[in-house]
């Protein structure tokens, strides 16, 4: 039914000029296309501000956990700033680590199939 009007009107206006009926319905789409994009551009301005509010409250939470962390590792004995264990160094922890190719020069084991 909406179509059989569109096309009625459609004809009206094509009996004013040739073709105007198409250039009025192009210009009423348009200006529909044109209302939803201003209606939703006005619903994201409007988000805008609460967002930015929300960031900065972000942000400032983010740098106060930062320096306070940086406070706490600085006030954290020499060696322990670094979130490393503190160690004292002694002879006991010497490791010594022979060299196998010297070991092996001086060995008299067989080698398979020689005698």
């Amino acid at each position: 039914m909406a179509f059989d009007g569109l096309l009625a009107n459609l004809s009206k206006a094509n009996a004013l000029a040739p073709n105007w009926g198409q250039t009025i319905f192009q210009s009423a789409n348009e200006i529909a296309l044109n209302t939803v994009l201003r209606d939703r551009l006005n619903e994201i301005q409007a988000q805008t501000q609460a967002e930015k509010e929300w960031w900065e409250k972000r942000r400032a939470s983010i740098q106060t956990d930062l320096m306070k962390e940086i406070d706490t590792l600085a006030a954290a004995p020499a060696g322990k700033s670094l979130g490393m264990p503190s160690k004292t160094v002694s002879d006991e922890d010497t490791v010594i680590v022979e060299n196998p190719t010297a070991s092996e020069k001086g060995s008299t084991k067989k080698k398979k199939g020689k005698k």
